[in-house]
């Protein structure tokens, strides 16, 4: 009997979702709009996040930087011999920069296949054509996302243009695929010798050197030793450079916090106007539900059906249309707020991550603001006498 009277009033409480149909749409439809900014924004931050967090894991166990006057300059080679003097440590040149190509800035990165551990070091995979070779002049290996956006295939020419604006020409002959999106759309490696030409950089000169030892345990040790044996050096261990990342590509000064609480607490506003707004129906309602025999706790029970269902109806919908805003519609406005260098760097997917703690949290925002709008009014009412609620007064 307990259980079928439970049924009878779910069943109760969701003919009342359809009854006051007015109410159910005003409620719905502003926790969805409040559910889909907010979904949006906390599922760009957890991508943008996770790909810092992958950014990081891809790099070198140390880099060494340069510095003049505070401000980073070609490191001298000789250095990376003192580098590799030290126990279980080995460092690689690499000569990079940024390169206008079609309206988007670009990285192009020179290395040397034979001392730097790439593909296997940042799991990078040949998705068609093969890596650099030692002995490659005028070659490029392109990222699948970038080579899908100008069409490019193994055996095309791509040509860029240096400093001077002299055209340099190299041949596409690998593209790669990996896990961090932005090196997909944003990396052009060839080999270190062309780097140098096309930056017109010395032989005797690199832009900073990656440091790979035989233990992540030994890192900090090197570091120590490189700070005390290259002056002017600036080390950066993977874990500095993923604090780092992580401030650059996660919640951009305190935007996301903030959208958060804005929206939070303009949706209980909303739920608790709603239910305000309904009181004089809600308290006759009430009275006559008492006068039939329903107890308070009934009521409560109602209520508290309700506003779960229509909360859970809400965060489903706006969980939805936040994915396909992200996804599919590229997260227009809301893009630029979060990466801020989205208009030179060139278009790519948008790290969309979705965990369970967010998802917890969106549902928990829609429905807390409907238990604290409708359960308290209607817990005010069912306390009141029969004839005194009926009458609305």
């Amino acid at each position: 009997m307990r259980f079928q009277r439970h049924v009878n009033l779910y069943a109760y409480a969701v003919k009342c979702i359809f009854t006051y149909k007015a109410r159910t749409v005003s409620i719905v439809s502003s926790l969805v709009i409040a559910i889909m900014v907010l979904g949006a924004v906390a599922f760009l931050a957890d991508g943008l996040e996770k790909e810092a967090e992958l950014s990081a894991a891809f790099a070198p166990d140390v880099t060494v930087q340069y510095l003049q006057a505070g401000r980073q300059i070609p490191i001298p080679m000789k250095y990376g011999e003192v580098i590799d003097r030290l126990e279980g440590a080995k460092a690689a040149p690499r000569v990079w920069g940024y390169v206008y190509f079609r309206n988007r800035l670009y990285t192009v990165m020179g290395i040397d296949p034979s001392k730097m551990p790439i593909p296997k070091e940042i799991n990078l995979a040949i998705a068609s054509g093969r890596f650099l070779k030692v002995d490659d002049r005028g070659a490029t290996v392109v990222g699948d996302f970038l080579a899908k956006s100008f069409g490019l295939r193994v055996g095309d020419v791509i040509v860029l243009y240096d400093q001077s604006m002299r055209p340099f020409n190299v041949t596409v002959v690998g593209i790669f695929t990996m896990d961090v999106r932005l090196y997909t759309a944003d990396l052009i490696l060839i080999p270190i010798a062309d780097a140098r030409a096309f930056f017109e950089i010395g032989e005797d000169l690199a832009t900073d050197l990656c440091v790979y030892v035989e233990s992540r345990a030994q890192s900090r040790f090197v570091a120590e030793q490189i700070l005390k044996n290259i002056p002017n050096a600036r080390v950066l261990t993977r874990e500095v450079l993923r604090e780092a990342l992580l401030a650059a590509y996660g919640a951009r000064s305190g935007f996301v916090s903030v959208v958060w609480l804005i929206l939070l607490v303009s949706a209980m506003l909303v739920a608790w106007n709603q239910a305000s707004a309904v009181s004089t129906e809600a308290r006759r309602e009430v009275g006559i539900l008492k006068a039939l025999g329903f107890s308070t706790s009934d009521i409560l029970e109602v209520r508290l059906v309700e506003a779960v269902v229509l909360g859970a109806l809400s965060a489903s919908i706006g969980i939805f249309l936040a994915i396909i805003y992200v996804v599919y519609l590229g997260a227009p406005v809301l893009k630029e707020f979060m990466l801020g260098w989205a208009a030179i760097y060139p278009e790519f997917p948008l790290p969309l991550h979705i965990k369970f703690s967010t998802l917890f949290t969106l549902y928990a925002i829609a429905v807390f603001p409907l238990l604290v709008g409708s359960v308290i009014p209607a817990w005010t009412s069912a306390i009141t006498e029969p004839d005194v609620a009926m009458r609305g007064t």
